[in-house]
């Protein structure tokens, strides 16, 4: 505001903006598995193919890591022109890894629009080079229609980290599922009862995962069902059972929670044991660490979706008339 009472020449203005730039925030993370046998040099020839067709504002470089790594780092600009000049143009930095694993790729980049477009693109090239439309993996909770098992998610997600033991839950998010309540017993624009459902989460997910409690046994469990309500994100901080026993924040929402859509991670940092007591704010993470802990969240994450579809089943069986479909 200040600044904008002054004159100022060309020379002053690029001075200026200069200053401005910034390497911005660290954003969530979202995964895709891809189903098929890829080799580092079928990626590496469809990144470069894609390098150079990419438009002038990208600029695009890529690496080999390790034995079964591939690395593609994208620099971009993010702009709003609704935004005074100074604040139009945000420089931005973005990691798509390619992760080989035998007979399918895990790849994971920033959960946002240009990346997703740009990892699409090249998706849409490996389809050509391999001649087929190669399945892929999401996590999603869409086909769980009731609030009840999408909190089941985040309930399992927290506390079933392997080497790890939950220590507390410092934020929750809830939407209400719209299959689940009736226009008379909830007013979706009702931030009051909203609120009182935020409240009655966080007492839920603490419970259930720090307490042992049962979940359906839980008094917020069942005024949550009652209400239609699920967790849709949530913050953590599990204590890491091995040495040197750091307390990691952990990360996890949906960007669609009603179509259980848009999976995203992060690990926001660590409380490091020093000296007798743990550090009082968040440290960055090693980097190795740090994919570990990634991959951890991935891997709970797929496994708890397969273990609550399993739960479901029989509930689906009873559905079936008898004399229903045949093999």
């Amino acid at each position: 505001h200040q600044l904008s009472l002054l004159p100022h020449d060309y020379h002053d203005l690029n001075i200026i903006l200069d200053h401005r730039e910034h390497a911005g925030r660290a954003e969530k993370l979202t995964s895709v598995t891809l189903n098929a046998v890829l080799t580092i040099e079928e990626i590496k020839e469809v990144v470069k193919e894609y390098t150079g067709e990419s438009p002038a504002d990208e600029t695009i470089t890529s690496f080999v890591k390790g034995a079964d790594q591939y690395i593609v780092n994208l620099k971009y600009s993010d702009i709003d022109y609704g935004k005074t000049r100074l604040v139009q143009r945000t420089p931005k930095e973005a990691g798509i890894e390619f992760h080989v694993e035998g007979d399918k790729t895990v790849i994971r980049m920033p959960s946002n629009a240009k990346v997703k477009e740009v990892f699409s693109k090249i998706k849409t090239k490996l389809n050509e080079k391999k001649k087929t439309d190669i399945p892929t993996d999401l996590i999603e909770i869409g086909e769980f229609t009731t609030a009840a098992s999408r909190t089941e998610f985040f309930t399992s997600l927290i506390s079933k980290l392997k080497g790890f033991k939950l220590d507390n839950v410092t934020s929750v998010k809830v939407e209400p599922i719209k299959n689940d309540i009736g226009e008379d017993e909830l007013d979706l624009e009702d931030d009051q009862n909203k609120e009182q459902a935020k409240q009655e989460a966080l007492a839920l997910v603490r419970n259930v995962a720090l307490k042992g409690e049962t979940l359906l046994a839980s008094e917020e469990y069942q005024s949550l069902l009652k209400k239609g309500f699920f967790i849709t994100s949530i913050i953590w901080r599990a204590k890491q059972t091995s040495s040197p026993y750091p307390i990691v924040e952990f990360e996890a929402a949906f960007e669609e929670p009603e179509a259980g859509k848009g999976f995203k991670y992060s690990v926001r940092g660590a409380l490091n044991f020093v000296e007798g007591e743990y550090t009082k704010t968040l440290r960055p993470i090693e980097t190795e660490d740090k994919e570990k802990f990634l991959t951890l969240i991935e891997q709970t994450a797929t496994a708890t979706i397969a273990e609550i579809r399993k739960g479901l089943m029989p509930n689906v069986a009873e559905a079936v008339e008898p004399g229903g479909p045949k093999s």
